[in-house]
C-alpha cells in the first residue's frame, strides 16, 4: 500500500472511529459521575478528554503544515528554472478595485457562514434544553428497563460499584447517554445534510466560494506557489477554468483538494488575466471536464 493510500485509510479510520469513541468516553464518564455524585469531577474529567482530543488534532494540524513546507522548501531547492512570473499583493488588490461583485459576493458567503453557524447553535441548545427538560425522563426509564430486564450489573459489574443493583444503576445511565448521543448523531446528520455541509469530517471543503490570492502568486515552468503557503505541480488537475476578463481574474476548480486548504476553487485577480494565462499558466494544467470559460 502506497503512502498517500496509507494516510487516505487512517484519515477515514479516524473520521468515523473518533465520534464513537467521543461518545462511548462521554456516556462512561456521565454514568460514573451520576453513580458518584460528583458531576463537578466529571465535567473536569469530560473538559480535560476534549482538551487531550483538541491538542491531538491541532498537533495533527502543526504536522500537515511542517510537511507542505518542506515539500515547498524541496522544490524550491532542486527547480533548476526560475519564476515565470511573480505576482505581489499590489498586483492583486488593483485588479481586485476593477471588480464591483467581489465585496457583494464576500458579504454573501459571510452571511451564509453566519447563518449556518446560528442554526448549528440554535439546535444544539434546543436539544439540550428537549433533553434537560422533555426527554431525560423518559429515557432514564428505558435505560433502567433494559437494564434492569438484562441484569447487565451482574455479568458486568465495574470495580467501582459495591452492589449488583448500582451496577445497574450505572448501565441504566450509560444506555441513557447512548440513546440521547444516538438521538442527536441523527438528527445533526439530517441537518448536515440539508444545510449541505461536511458531517463528521476534519477536512471540511467550501465548493461555493473561492480562495483568493491577496499575498503572493509565484509560477515556475511546472508548479505554481499561493501564499508562500500552498504548492501546486503540474499537470495541475481542475474540473474547469473560468477566465473573466470583465472582473479581471482567472479561477480554476480543483478536482482533488489540496492539503491544508479547505477551498477547492481558487481565484488569481490580475490587471490582465487572458494575458497572463497565455503567458505564464496555462501549459500547467490539466482540464478534466469541459472547456476554459
Amino acid at each position: 500500500m502506497y503512502p498517500q493510500q496509507q494516510g487516505s485509510t487512517w484519515n477515514k479510520v479516524f473520521r468515523y472511529v473518533w465520534p464513537i469513541a467521543f461518545v462511548l468516553v462521554f456516556a462512561i464518564v456521565g454514568a460514573w459521575g451520576n453513580i458518584a455524585h460528583e458531576a463537578s469531577i466529571t465535567w473536569i474529567i469530560v473538559i480535560a478528554y476534549l482538551a487531550i482530543f483538541f491538542g491531538i488534532a491541532i498537533a495533527i494540524g502543526i504536522r500537515s503544515t511542517r510537511v507542505r513546507f518542506r515539500e515547498i522548501e524541496e522544490y524550491m531547492k532542486m527547480t533548476k528554472s526560475g519564476a515565470v512570473e511573480k505576482l505581489t499583493r499590489d498586483d492583486f488588490m488593483k485588479a481586485m478595485e476593477k471588480d464591483p461583485e467581489y465585496i457583494q459576493e464576500t458579504n454573501r458567503f459571510v452571511k451564509s457562514q453566519m447563518k449556518n453557524m446560528v442554526i448549528l447553535m440554535v439546535v444544539l441548545i434546543g436539544l439540550l434544553l428537549l433533553y434537560t427538560y422533555v426527554l431525560s425522563g423518559p429515557f432514564i426509564a428505558l435505560a433502567k428497563y433494559i437494564s434492569d430486564t438484562m441484569d447487565i450489573g451482574y455479568y458486568l459489574k465495574p470495580w467501582f460499584t459495591s452492589t449488583i443493583q448500582e451496577a445497574n444503576l450505572f448501565y441504566a445511565y450509560f444506555i441513557d447517554y447512548l440513546i440521547y448521543f444516538g438521538v442527536f448523531f441523527i438528527l445533526m446528520y439530517v441537518i448536515f445534510r440539508i444545510m449541505r455541509m461536511p458531517f463528521m469530517s476534519m477536512n471540511v471543503q467550501i465548493t461555493d466560494y473561492p480562495y483568493t490570492v491577496t499575498k503572493e502568486l509565484i509560477i515556475f515552468r511546472d508548479a505554481m506557489l499561493i501564499d508562500g503557503m500552498y504548492l501546486l505541480k503540474s499537470p495541475i488537475q481542475v474540473k474547469q477554468i473560468v477566465i473573466n476578463e470583465k472582473r479581471r481574474f482567472i479561477e480554476f476548480q480543483l478536482s482533488k483538494p489540496l492539503s491544508g486548504l479547505p477551498y477547492t476553487k481558487i481565484r488569481i485577480y490580475h490587471k490582465s488575466p487572458r494575458d497572463l494565462w497565455d503567458k505564464a499558466m496555462k501549459t500547467l494544467f490539466k482540464i478534466e471536464e469541459g472547456t476554459i470559460q
